[in-house]
């Protein structure tokens, strides 16, 4: 590199080198205009490339960049172009690295790790709201300030990174050991691609190393398209975190809201003092592996937020409970679609699955059992499940009945009372809308009755309601199924026999008199400690439209319920 100007723009005087960045050499600045303090980083040239195309890219992303102000991004003040050489002026953050941490200290304490994750998360929905995309997060790129603040560093501008993987133009490559599998195949990016790369992150910080550790980059490329990510061993309660961040479909890939609503989840169940105990050195001493716990395996899902009425605000701060995703269903382009749950109320915090040994027969591994609410549009075949697998899970070899449990043996609990079919409200007239209630009215045009307060998540036709401990869910398909009755009965076999409800019992699986078909498919399961008690409804309104409903309550509060649900379907109006 030449020679750099004692003062850039005759107002950065450089000094000392801070070291080598994504893309080029970083060094301490004084501002003589603001007095302060500033990062600059030069910007590496491209070698036998079109460095005015490359200075061209560089302001477009710095710009981009510098939009956003918040907290836990590392704010870029200024770009300089002088003669062929780009600087970017950022703010000067007294920090070290996450990489330089867990190189020094070892693998951090889950609570340590959660608070890190929410930090980056809230980053990465600024930013990504704003449509700027990282494309580099890893702990080299994660600063640790010395005020105890956790940001967030080149941000849409990472080109060239230390691990020695380059991108350049619009071939994007990337820290093989961090970058999501879509964009180790394709260069396909998005906002799917960054979370995968925070999951890989907060798995490296829980276990002192990467989700694809391996020695060489073919080794890892090659790992990561045709290999799951190694099991984390200390990840306890992130599991479920981990587990939903690194899957390789970026389309059931758990979204940043909803990651951010699990972490707060955890959190609330953890403590500074509840990660593992530390050496006087500060590295976690390494526990034997024949007493790790199995952990609770998580939810995960894709949401964007809303409240009723507005337009939606993937801005708005996600409550925090399980969340849900489709699984064996499709959009009418064949990608999976997504959608949003809840889990158990907050005095009773779960978490949305369980991971369960291989059972005699089924290859010797852990088995990640996809466990909680299952909304099945049977008219469509569309699956919504808070549950950790992605994809239709394949049914056992051995077929079991849907009254068959899944998993590990559960006591057997007591018989949900049968709720009575709803019958098709009579007219066009609707109940009384009774106080702490609301009328809702979609945008494809359905309405119904709705509880005062209970937050909205929606993408795309999916639309969830969430309060008091207790979910409804609304789904609708122009691809009807002939006979709901069976269909259910189809989807319990299959759930039932592939592990997704541990201590299953149904309650009924029956016809329901409601607009021109419907059946609905009751059951209990175990989660996270607590009974859970379901009801799915899936009704034909015509030829070429019906909905899904799907209401959970815990089951001791069940009973209590039914009323509100009864309310749910009697004003429900299909779109016209």
């Amino acid at each position: 590199m030449p020679d750099a100007p004692v003062l850039l723009a005759g107002r950065y005087r450089l000094g000392e080198s801070l070291g080598r960045g994504g893309m080029g050499q970083v060094r301490l600045a004084r501002d003589e205009t603001l007095v302060r303090d500033v990062a600059i980083k030069e910007i590496d040239q491209p070698l036998g490339g079109d460095s005015a195309s490359s200075a061209r890219r560089t302001l477009r992303e710095a710009r981009a960049a510098a939009r956003i102000s918040h907290p836990n991004v590392v704010q870029v003040y200024d770009v300089l172009q002088l003669d062929d050489r780009t600087w970017i002026v950022m703010e000067y953050v007294r920090s070290r690295s996450l990489r330089e941490e867990i190189a020094e200290r070892g693998r951090l304490d889950p609570y340590r790790v959660a608070r890190i994750g929410l930090d980056l998360l809230a980053a990465l929905r600024t930013a990504h709201r704003l449509g700027v995309e990282h494309r580099d997060v890893k702990p080299a790129n994660v600063l640790l300030a010395d005020d105890g603040r956790v940001l967030l560093t080149d941000f849409g501008i990472a080109a060239v990174d230390d691990d020695g993987v380059i991108s350049r133009s619009d071939i994007l490559v990337g820290s093989p050991q961090f970058m999501a599998p879509e964009r180790a195949q394709s260069g396909a990016g998005g906002r799917e691609a960054d979370l995968w790369s925070l999951g890989a992150t907060l798995y490296a910080a829980i276990e002192g190393q990467a989700p694809y550790q391996r020695s060489s980059t073919m080794a890892t490329l090659a790992a990561l398209a045709t290999e799951d990510p190694d099991p984390p061993k200390h990840a306890g309660s992130l599991r479920p975190l981990l587990d939903g961040l690194l899957r390789k479909n970026p389309a059931i890939r758990l979204t940043a809201e909803d990651a951010e609503s699990l972490l707060r989840t955890i959190l609330a169940n953890l403590s500074p003092e509840s990660g593992p105990n530390r050496r006087a050195d500060g590295r976690v001493p390494h526990p034997r592996a024949a007493s790790d716990p199995l952990p609770a395996a998580g939810a995960a899902g894709a949401t964007g937020d809303g409240e009723p009425g507005d337009a939606l605000a993937p801005e708005d701060e996600a409550l925090p409970g399980e969340s849900a995703i489709v699984a064996g269903g499709a959009d009418e382009a064949g990608r999976p679609k997504d959608a949003a749950g809840e889990g158990a109320p907050a005095a009773d915090p779960v978490v949305g699955g369980a991971m369960v040994r291989a059972a005699p027969g089924r290859p010797r591994r852990l088995i990640l059992v996809a466990v909680a609410t299952v909304v099945v549009l049977l008219t469509g075949g569309i699956w919504l499940f808070t549950g950790r697998g992605g994809g239709t899970p394949a049914a056992d070899e051995k077929k079991t009945g849907a009254t068959a449990t899944a998993g590990t043996p559960e006591a057997t609990p007591s018989r949900a009372p049968e709720s009575a079919p709803a019958t098709q409200p009579a007219g066009d007239g609707r109940p009384v809308l009774p106080a702490g209630w609301e009328l809702y009215t979609d945008r494809t045009g359905f309405s119904l009755y709705v509880p005062k307060g209970w937050r909205r998540t929606k993408e795309g036709t999916l639309v969830y309601f969430r309060g008091d401990g207790k979910v409804l869910g609304i789904d609708q398909t122009n691809k009807p199924r002939s006979n709901p009755v069976a269909d259910w009965r189809e989807q319990a076999r299959n759930r039932v026999s592939g592990g997704d409800f541990p201590g299953y019992r149904e309650v009924r699986i029956e016809a329901v008199d409601y607009f021109r078909k419907a059946a609905d498919w009751e059951f209990t399961f175990n989660r996270g400690g607590a009974r859970q008690h379901v009801n799915n409804r899936g009704t034909v309104v015509h030829d070429d439209k019906a909905y899904g409903f799907y209401w959970q309550t815990r089951d001791d509060v069940w009973a209590g319920s039914r009323k509100d649900l009864q309310l749910v379907f009697d004003s429900f109006r299909p779109a016209r």
